[in-house]
């Protein structure tokens, strides 16, 4: 009796070793397949990847195709557009956001034996649909698609986005391999010394949209000096938690490296009384595109647009008196009385960094007035 109970024990035993053997050669098979499926696929989006958030409203989009299966690409890009901001939507229509759908064709011409195909897009903010089509050699249709979200570090409505985008960078080793059979993906940029030639920097191929797309261009980005500059690897003290994903992480708050740069304003505001918060906090890029804007001085927003997106109640409640007839001052719609060419606004009153006078006034208080009121 004891010998059987021996010998079923070592049978059990036997085939419990041969499950476990059969189930890891399955997971490796499985893992086999999927290697050898996933590089063999007739279309992929390399980037950018799905899901991910971005901060610039351009967008580097790679696909890899098989030449030899595929004959027709193209991509369609989907995205929510707004008449006007949403904050502006409520503060200056008072009618409710007014969504309509649009989107933008691509048409890729096919060479024989590429494999990789780059297009640069708009995005707008929120939500957007990013879709590749191609059809293959035998009639077939393939459809690929990411969806990605372009957040908004001043409007409240894309200041968050909703918890399945996730902060994913494509510049690492790993990554970077794929782009190198094309492109040189080292830096070629000298710090300090501008390219007599932007087109021959590195990161201009990919990210020529950043600086073309509009008339104001930041000196280190029209000129190019992306990583010996402001994309050093490094972050700060507010995106720690992103530490190592990209070779060409900034640092949050800007401030500081602002301020290697702009080192006689961060002297003279010092010696100012009173601050503007995002100053204080070192939030540049709360009130200014890095990169280029369509707006002087590299503005997000035209200035009193950009000012009524935190300062709403200016607009709602009337700002500084009333007229006899229930009329708050204006803060727009007439001409600047400190510079005629310009239209009034927040700056024409206020300094939006620091000054030596309450409510951050140009001037003393009836100084200011005197300026349109000298009766």
């Amino acid at each position: 009796m004891r010998k059987m109970l021996l010998f079923l024990a070592g049978v059990l035993f036997s085939l419990a070793g041969f499950t476990g053997i059969w189930a890891e050669e399955k997971k490796d098979e499985v893992y086999r397949l999927n290697l050898k499926v996933l590089p063999n696929e007739p279309v992929q989006i390399v980037e950018p990847f799905d899901h991910s958030i971005h901060y610039e409203d351009t967008a580097s989009v790679v696909i890899q195709i098989d030449p030899k299966k595929i004959e027709k690409l193209e991509m369609i890009t989907h995205f929510q557009v707004f008449e006007l901001d949403p904050d502006e939507e409520v503060i200056y229509k008072k009618k409710k956001k007014k969504i309509k759908k649009s989107k933008e064709k691509f048409n890729f011409k096919l060479k024989d034996n590429k494999a990789f195909y780059c297009k640069s897009i708009d995005l707008r903010y929120g939500r957007n649909l990013i879709q590749v089509i191609a059809k293959t050699k035998d009639g077939k249709t393939i459809k690929k698609q990411v969806e990605i979200y372009l957040a908004s570090p001043i409007l409240r409505a894309y200041k968050y986005p909703p918890p399945k985008y996730k902060e994913i960078f494509f510049h690492t080793e790993k990554n970077e391999k794929v782009c190198s059979q094309c492109h040189d993906m080292t830096v070629n940029e000298k710090k300090g010394v501008a390219f007599e030639d932007v087109t021959k920097s590195n990161c201009y191929v990919c990210h020529k949209k950043l600086t073309t797309r509009y008339e104001y261009n930041h000196a280190p980005a029209r000129n190019w000096l992306c990583a010996t500059t402001c994309h050093t690897g490094k972050t700060g003290r507010l995106n720690k938690r992103l530490e190592g994903k990209s070779k060409f992480i900034w640092p949050e708050p800007q401030g500081p490296e602002c301020y290697r740069c702009h080192k006689e304003k961060r002297e003279e505001w010092d010696n100012k009384r009173f601050h503007h918060d995002p100053v204080v906090a070192g939030m540049c890029d709360k009130c200014h595109n890095p990169h280029a804007s369509p707006n002087r001085y590299f503005l997000r927003k035209p200035s009193w647009y950009l000012c009524t997106t935190c300062h709403e109640d200016k607009v709602l409640r009337g700002h500084v008196v009333f007229t006899f007839l229930g009329r708050p001052h204006p803060t727009k719609g007439f001409k600047d009385p400190s510079n005629p060419k310009r239209e009034l606004s927040c700056i024409s009153c206020h300094e939006a960094h620091n000054s030596d006078h309450n409510f951050m006034l140009l001037k003393p208080f009836y100084q200011l007035c005197n300026m349109c009121h000298k009766k």
